[in-house]
Parts: structure tokens; C-alpha cells; sequence
């Protein structure tokens, strides 16, 4: 059955069970009450829990303060991210938008957020936002009403229902700290996730056996074509031994296209393959004299100017010092029936007989004249990429570095936010949630061999994505946007600045205070007006994302 039959069937379903519960009053017994398709379970439960944590007045009072400033710290810096992505879409084609469930951060309906685990992080997520409101509520003296749980067919959020009365009367600097603790909070619990999960957890995780691990293949390569499949570790080819990615890219071999004994280690067991070995094109620039020539992605180059290629440094040296700008002979094989082998193969392409290179100046020129060289004018350039068997590599350490080490290198603060959104981009790159056959290449070591492999890799990939949710609440949660609780942080900062203004009779605030007749009410209609119009550019901010690519600017 389709996903989004199923879907649809389930939603009605619930839908039917809300409205015949309600018609016969079984939610009220529940002390269940409907909002639309929500539902929440209030008690009054919990608040002598709430009570006896907020007795430390004096840490909460510090924690809150705290929250304002990772909160608006949170409200800076995603602001900025979406302001920088409103113009990096335009640079996005139509068909690679993004789709309207990838801006929905719900389980089973966003496609790179798995179900249980993503169930898991909005729990726990939305537990402790609603119970740092609560205790932070406590401490500042405001009664908590009641507590409870929202239900959309599964339990979707908690909340934490402070008097409103109270929360109204109360000064604004308590607001801010009530509204900075639920973001705040979600922040630090990714922090001390991703913090655990690499220093301890993590560093757990040994590689079986060493080797260079295929993260994929050319479309059409010897790799694509024969078996070699992603998270396959290749250990020896011809009874060479291979113990890094580096190994691979050293390779010397006798005849391209001719048959190699590869052994690799794949979902936890050792296999023999037999692939027509060579050095394969894996990327292909339009325009450039590889393409030009006929050459696509998957093609092993033979020979170059009857210069047989028997590795990836030789192809490297053989292009880098051949002479541009004139018609040279370049052979390649494709796939192809090999008659005196009897079954498919690689054969000698015939459509592809001869290449003209350019220089690596011409191609800098082009594309990036601030980073050319004069050397750059004897470097002969043909616009590809290439690899043995048409496959991307990697060391075996290469999963377990994403979380022992996830901000990689870091010199400077660029090289920090780059790790950062890579570390955040782990889903959307394929490399969490970790299963077989990628987690089959690690056993785990030390006080966490008990959990045996897979009880291992569940509990890296729950740290990871109550690590993930917990920061993606967070953040959201900062923005400047009402019903955020960013936006009423951004209303009680201005609201504040204008009562400091007041006092000090300078500022915006100082002028305002000079016209006649500006009562309380006024205030708050003015800085209600700005914090729509902050809450409406977020919200075309996010849109955009969806809207910019389709448009074809």
C-alpha cells in the first residue's frame, strides 16, 4: 500500500476516534480536551515536582539569565542561516527544491528524520522545554495551572500551562527568563548529547578489519556494475593488500578492463569478487574536453596518446604533462558483451577516439580567476575525475569520525561553522541513522561491548538524534516570531529597551516619551507591530526556501 494511502487512512481514522469520543463526552472522563485534531491531557500532577526543583531560586535565577543569552545568541545566528539560504536558493534548479515535508519536523513524514528515533528526540525535546518553562514559572513565583501531553494519533508534545494573569503582571525580565529557559534548555541537552556521544560513546566503536570503505560509485563503473556496493570494505586486490583509501588511489596494475580478484568485507562476512579493474571516469564536466570527447561517468580510461594508463597517479601525470590544445588518441572501455570471455565486460568504446585538453589556467580562468596561477598555463587539464573501479572511498575510521571528532579540523571560525552544518547534515547525507551494513564494519569495545553491535549502534543513534531534534527545537523556537517563544523574548527585550529609554530619556523611546498622550497600551501596540513584522519576514524567510527555486530567477 502507498505511504500516503496509508497516511490518509490512519489520519481519518484518528479523526473518526476524536469525534466519536467527543459526541459520547469519553474524552471528559479523561480529562481530555480537543483542539481540532490535538489533544491534551491536563493534570494538575507534577506540580509539587515542579515546586520542589524551583526552591533553588537563586540557580534558576542564573540558569534564566543564561537562557537569554544562548536564546538570543540561538535567534542571531539562525536568523542569519535563513537570510543566507534566502539567497543561496536562487542559485537551486526547480527540480532540486526542497519539498514541503522537509520543512516539517515530524517523524515519518520529513524523510530524513526516522520514526522511532525522531519520536524519541521530540519527547524528550519537548519534555524538557515545557518543564524548564515550568520550573523557571516556579522560581519567579507564578503559579503553574497545569501540566499534560498533546496527542496528534501519537504524543506529539508537552506543555506547561503557567497563570496567565500572573505571567502578564509579571516584570518583564522574569517573562524573559520564563520564555528563553523552553530554547535554552532543548540547546544545552543537544550540547551535552554531542558531547557524550563523542568523547565517550562514540570512541567505543573499533573497525573489524582495515581497508578502504566504498561510500559509493559511478553510474556504469566496474564498481556500479559488478557488486561492489556501498559500505563494502575493500582489503586486498590480487592479493595486494589494501589498508586505507590511499592505498587504493596508489594502485599499479597491469592491463586496464582485465579481470581483479577483489576481497572485500561487507555486512559482516568476507566475499571474492572479480572486476574489470582500471582507472574510471566519476565526474564528468560539461564543456570541458573529457566531455567534449564523448567520455561519461563510468568509462575506464585505456590509454592516453598510446600511453596505456596502469594507475590513478600515471592518468594524473600522463594529462598534467601532455601537450594542449591538440587532437591527442585516447582509448576507453564501456560496458559491452566480451565475446572470447562469453559474458558482459568492458570493451573498447569506438565512439570515443580522440581528446583535445586545455590547460588548468584556461579552466581557473573561467571558473575561478581570483584562485589562478601563472603556473597553472604548463598543467594540461581534461575536466574529470577519476578513481580505481569508479568508487568514493574513505578510511575505515570514516563513521566513527563523524561523532569522535564531528567539527573535523578547526583553525579558524569558518572551519567551526562548517563542521557545524556538516555535523547537522549527517541525515540528509546518508549517514544516520547507522545500521547494517555500514555499522557492521565496527565492533564496539570497553564498558560498551555488553550491548553486543546492534544495541550499541541504537544507543549512538538515539544520542544522536535527541542531540539532532533537541537543537532543531531549540533554534526554532529562538526565532523572533510569534507563537515562538523567541518572539515574546523579542517582545520584552523591546518593551524593555523602551521602559530603559523612558527612564534615561534618550533612545527611540526618549523621543516617544516627549509626544503627549503615549499611554501603556500605545507602547504595546507599537511593539506589538514590530514583532509581527519580524515574525512575517521569518515566516518569508522559511517560505522562500520552498518558493525562490520554483520561480526560475
Amino acid at each position: 500500500m502507498d505511504g500516503y494511502l496509508l497516511a490518509l487512512i490512519i489520519f481519518l481514522a484518528y479523526i473518526a476516534i476524536l469525534i466519536i469520543g467527543a459526541k459520547t463526552k469519553f474524552w471528559d472522563k479523561l480529562h481530555i480536551s480537543l483542539y481540532g485534531p490535538l489533544m491534551l491531557l491536563k493534570t494538575k500532577k507534577g506540580r509539587n515536582f515542579l515546586d520542589r526543583l524551583s526552591r533553588y531560586r537563586r540557580f534558576w535565577y542564573a540558569y534564566g539569565k543564561a537562557s537569554i543569552f544562548v536564546c538570543l545568541f540561538a535567534m542571531v545566528f539562525l536568523t542569519a542561516i535563513l537570510i543566507w539560504e534566502a539567497f543561496l536558493v536562487l542559485k537551486i534548479p526547480a527540480s532540486e527544491a526542497p519539498s514541503p515535508e522537509l520543512m516539517l519536523g515530524l517523524p515519518g513524514i520529513n524523510p530524513v528524520i526516522p520514526l522511532w528515533y525522531g519520536i524519541l528526540g521530540i519527547a524528550v525535546g519537548i519534555v524538557v522545554h515545557e518543564v524548564a518553562h515550568g520550573i523557571t514559572s516556579r522560581a519567579s513565583k507564578i503559579k503553574v495551572e497545569s501540566m499534560g501531553l498533546v496527542f496528534l494519533i501519537f504524543p506529539v508534545g508537552a506543555f506547561v500551562e503557567p497563570n496567565e494573569d500572573e505571567l502578564k503582571e509579571t516584570s518583564s525580565r522574569n517573562r524573559l527568563r520564563i520564555y528563553a529557559s523552553g530554547p535554552a534548555t532543548n540547546i544545552f541537552i543537544a550540547i551535552i548529547c554531542i558531547l557524550l556521544l563523542s568523547l565517550v560513546i562514540a570512541p567505543s566503536a573499533q573497525p573489524i578489519t582495515a581497508g578502504a570503505v566504498v561510500i559509493s560509485s559511478a553510474t556504469d563503473s566496474p564498481a556500479d556494475r559488478f557488486g561492489l556496493d556501498s559500505w563494502a570494505e575493500i582489503v586486498s586486490i590480487n592479493g595486494h593488500e589494501i589498508t586505507s583509501a590511499s592505498d587504493l588511489d596508489h594502485l599499479r596494475f597491469s592491463q586496464p578492463g582485465a579481470p581483479a580478484s577483489v576481497r572485500v568485507f561487507y555486512a559482516g562476512q568476507y566475499h571474492d569478487l572479480e572486476i574489470p579493474i582500471g582507472v574510471v571516469a566519476t565526474g564528468v564536466v560539461s564543456g570541458l574536453p573529457a566531455y567534449n570527447a564523448g567520455i561519461r561517468p563510468g568509462m575506464i580510461i585505456y590509454s592516453i596518446n598510446g600511453t596505456v594508463i596502469t594507475g590513478l597517479d600515471m592518468f594524473r601525470s600522463v594529462v598534467e604533462n601532455e601537450t594542449p590544445y591538440v587532437p591527442l588518441d585516447i582509448v576507453v572501455l564501456s560496458p559491452g558483451f566480451n565475446a572470447s570471455m562469453g559474458r558482459e565486460w568492458f570493451e573498447v568504446n569506438r565512439s570515443v577516439t580522440n581528446i583535445t585538453l586545455t590547460t588548468k589556467w584556461d579552466y581557473y580562468y573561467a571558473n575561478f580567476p581570483s584562485e589562478n596561477k601563472p603556473e597553472y598555463r604548463k598543467i594540461s587539464y581534461m575536466g574529470i575525475t577519476c578513481s580505481i573501479f569508479g568508487v568514493y572511498s574513505v578510511d575505515t575510521d570514516f563513521v566513527t569520525k563523524l561523532y569522535t571528532n564531528p567539527l573535523g579540523r578547526v583553525t579558524g571560525p569558518g572551519d567551526a561553522f562548517m563542521g557545524f552544518m556538516k555535523l547537522i547534515a549527517l541525515p540528509f547525507l546518508g549517514y544516520t541513522p547507522v545500521g547494517s551494513p555500514m555499522a557492521d564494519l565496527y565492533a564496539p569495545s570497553g564498558v560498551f561491548s555488553f550491548l553486543g553491535n546492534d544495541g550499541y549502534w541504537i544507543t549512538v543513534n538515539c544520542f544522536y538524534w535527541v542531540f539532532w531534534i533537541n537543537l532543531m527545537l531549540g533554534l526554532t523556537n529562538a526565532l523572533p516570531a510569534v507563537p515562538l517563544d523567541g518572539g515574546f523574548v523579542l517582545k520584552d527585550l523591546i518593551k524593555e529597551a523602551f521602559i530603559r529609554g523612558k527612564r534615561r530619556k534618550i533612545g527611540l523611546n526618549g523621543m516617544l516619551s516627549d509626544r503627549p498622550g503615549l499611554t501603556e497600551e500605545q507602547l504595546d501596540k507599537i511593539v506589538g507591530s514590530i514583532v509581527i513584522a519580524a515574525s512575517l519576514i521569518i515566516l518569508f524567510l522559511i517560505l522562500w526556501q520552498l518558493i525562490g527555486p520554483r520561480l526560475g530567477l
